[in-house]
């Protein structure tokens, strides 16, 4: 007989045959003695849970076996059936006198199946029962609720915290913006001429594919005359148009094309071409104003013309002549076409005001040539001419040789502004500094007399005179008048160190001109190199202050300097603007300068009178730079000795001549009895061995100038008006 797998010794089983009612079952599982089923025990129903016979399959349904795990199923005899689903009472079951106690596992039971042990039941918080829809229910919600929250939190992101970046990505989109840009302000010269303007022009463009063939010469010709170009080149434009521009099927005939022009072409109403407007900086005056003027520079993406990283009065005055930019805003659609019903919304530009100069063009021009004549005969590295008028401190002319042209440089280099920007020692023009200060605190007149040595030494240093004469014994008009650095030396040491260096600070060196050009030297920041103080002075260096050498100042300083002793020893802010012309073109004048007494006018009046003796001083040298019959010029000249300065192009002076470079400078006032106007030269490093003096070098340019600045100005000659006598010589 054959036994299944798994079974041990015992009562063999025969297969089952569930349809056969007299079957046996085999002996039925006995529990061990006080253990009792599980409620959920699960027992077949077609097998009795012990020795007992199975029922009928159509036995009545009160006598049926009991349900499967009920403790009946294992009871040793037939008891009375339970309805479905019903279960015995615990106490009842406890009180059950016929449950069967299962035996312990041995010869007596029947091993399981297999021989194995059954699993361990899972823990019943990790299985569902069938029976329970409810907790099915509540964790189908369950879910249902997370993800709506989801879905919530979601729209809350979208909708409330990132609305405001999607609706900015939605406008950039939909939304086109175009810029307006706002006309550039004016700059006027005093005489109401435009120095600087901004214009409207326009760019030419074609779409050849838009033009026939047979019409495309026809088109060039027209084109041609508006355009100032020939029939050829267009033809060739609008039939290769991928040779031009980066490839395109587009093509720019012409750029700054005038409204006259634009005009012209607009009434050819050609198919395939357009015109784009633009703005442009116009700069009438040329060259003569560029230095001062400035320029500008177009930003591409949005048209607007700044002096942003310009130079001049552009950048200066930027912010003021810019305006504010305005914009049309439109909606699109998604082939980028305006949406005609959608509206727009359009912000005005606000125009930028205009700025009227103290600059006369007329005298810029003039001085300009003048330079450039002078550059040209010595072969000097630059010219600078200031003229300005010493009761209002109004500068009338700021020229310059080289200067630059604001449509063709190419370096940055090049738009230096030389009377502001460029430094030099003023040599003898500052001896008038150093005799005012003797003068008015070292119990000095200008009859005060002193001997002329060849030599004199001070501080270590040798100290001579350009042209010396035994036996020379002057006075300070004599000392001014002869330009003698001995004699000035001497005249120095009646005032302490502390004085000399006030008197220099207050006639206006050593600080910036206050016209706040961009690039001005000396800067705030440079002042104290360009005149150090007292304390940080060598043993020489009060004596060589004296007579001009030592200390750096540019061409306006100087001009201020004499135009303060003009104007009665009171000091007048130099300025530029006379005023300013609002959007709607209202003019509102500039308020006055800023003024200070910096000399007594009994000072300033001597040393008029003093600088009256030089032109005649000048004459006995043949050089009449001076003489203008009807005004009584009052004048100084000056001549320096630099070393050369790094990066300026100057040629290394040799070491037996360390100071090879010359400044010389013409500085005069006019007329002498009551001066009107002030004209200060300089020209730097004049390349000869010998015409490097004031008078020599700088004289011309002040004749030119100064002849120019009183007929523009119509101040009328005075007849009979000469210089007052000074005595020079106190033999």
């Amino acid at each position: 007989m054959n036994r299944r797998p798994g079974q041990g010794q015992g009562q063999v089983q025969g297969p089952r045959r569930p349809a056969d009612p007299g079957a046996a079952s085999g002996p039925g599982p006995v529990l061990p003695p006080g253990r009792r089923p599980g409620p959920n025990a699960r027992v077949p129903q077609d097998r009795p849970s012990g020795p007992h016979p199975r029922l009928p399959q159509d036995r009545a349904a009160d006598s049926r076996p009991p349900e499967a795990g009920h403790p009946e199923a294992r009871g040793s005899g037939p008891l009375p059936r339970l309805p479905r689903g019903a279960r015995t009472p615990r106490d009842e079951r406890a009180a059950r006198p016929d449950a069967v106690t299962r035996p312990p596992r041995g010869a007596g039971r029947p091993p399981r199946r297999g021989g194995a042990r059954r699993p361990p039941r899972p823990p019943r918080w990790l299985t569902v029962k069938r029976g329970e829809p409810g907790r099915r229910v509540g964790i189908t919600l369950l879910t249902i609720a997370i993800v709506l929250t989801l879905f919530a939190g979601r729209l809350v992101q979208l909708q409330g915290m990132d609305s405001g970046y999607y609706k900015a990505q939605a406008a950039q989109e939909q939304v086109k913006v175009t810029p307006l840009p706002a006309l550039r302000g004016t700059i006027f010269g005093s005489n109401g001429q435009p120095l600087a303007m901004t214009l409207e022009t326009y760019a030419i463009d074609a779409d050849p594919p838009l033009i026939p063939d047979a019409q495309k010469p026809a088109v060039a010709r027209q084109l041609a005359g508006a355009l100032g170009m020939t029939p050829a080149k267009v033809i060739t434009m609008l039939r290769n148009p991928t040779s031009f521009h980066g490839g395109t099927q587009w093509v720019q005939l012409a750029a700054g094309v005038s409204t006259t022009a634009e005009a012209k072409i607009a009434a050819f109403n050609i198919p395939g071409i357009t015109m784009t407007p633009s703005f442009v900086r116009s700069y009438p005056d040329g060259s003569a104003t560029a230095n001062l003027v400035g320029f500008t520079n177009t930003n591409p993406a949005t048209g607007v013309i700044s002096g942003r990283d310009g130079s001049g009065l552009e950048e200066e005055y930027n912010t003021l002549l810019t305006g504010t930019t305005g914009s049309e805003q439109v909606m699109t659609g998604a082939n980028g076409v305006a949406i005609p019903l959608a509206g727009t919304e359009d912000t005005p530009a606000k125009d930028g005001e205009s700025v009227r100069l103290t600059i006369n063009p007329t005298l810029q021009f003039q001085a300009q040539q003048a330079c450039q004549q002078e550059v040209a005969k010595t072969k000097a590295a630059n010219c600078s001419v200031v003229i300005m008028q010493p009761k209002t401190g109004a500068i009338l002319a700021m020229a310059q040789w080289p200067t630059y042209d604001q449509n063709t440089f190419t370096n940055v280099d090049q738009t230096t502004d030389i009377p502001d920007h460029n430094m030099f020692d003023p040599g003898s023009t500052a001896k008038v500094i150093t005799a005012a200060a003797a003068l008015e605190t070292g119990g000095q007149t200008p009859m005060s007399a002193y001997n002329i040595p060849s030599v004199l030494y001070r501080g270590g240093q040798a100290i001579h005179d350009a042209e010396w004469s035994p036996g020379e014994r002057y006075t300070i008009a004599g000392i001014i008048a002869n330009s003698s650095n001995v004699g000035m030396s001497q005249v120095v040491a009646h005032v302490t160190p502390q004085v000399q260096y006030d008197y220099l600070k207050a006639f206006g060196l050593g600080e910036p001109t206050g016209l706040g050009l961009p690039g001005e030297e000396p800067s705030a920041s440079y002042g104290s190199t360009a005149l150090p103080p007292p304390s940080q002075w060598a043993g020489d260096e009060r004596y060589t202050l004296s007579y001009g050498q030592g200390i750096s100042v540019n061409a306006v300083q100087m001009a201020s300097v004499y135009a303060t002793i003009a104007n009665g020893g009171v000091r007048v802010q130099p300025t530029l603007i006379a005023g300013t012309y609002n959007a709607a073109g209202q003019y509102v004048p500039a308020k006055a300068q800023k003024s200070t007494r910096v000399i007594q006018p009994k000072t300033a009046k001597e040393l008029i009178q003093i600088l009256q003796q030089v032109p005649a001083v000048d004459d006995e040298a043949n050089q009449r730079w001076g003489d203008i019959a009807g005004y009584a010029i009052a004048a100084k000249t000056g001549t320096s000795s630099e070393p050369a300065s790094a990066g300026t192009g100057e040629k290394p002076c040799p070491a037996s001549n360390p100071l090879c470079v010359h400044g010389s400078s013409y500085i005069g006032m006019a007329p002498g009895n009551d001066p009107q106007v002030v004209v200060a030269v300089n020209v730097q490093n004049p390349d000869t061995k010998t015409d490097y003096f004031g008078d020599e070098v700088a004289g011309p340019v002040f004749y030119s100038a100064m002849n120019s600045a009183l007929q523009t100005l119509q101040i009328q000659p005075q007849t009979g008006l000469v210089a007052p006598h000074v005595r020079l010589n106190a033999r």
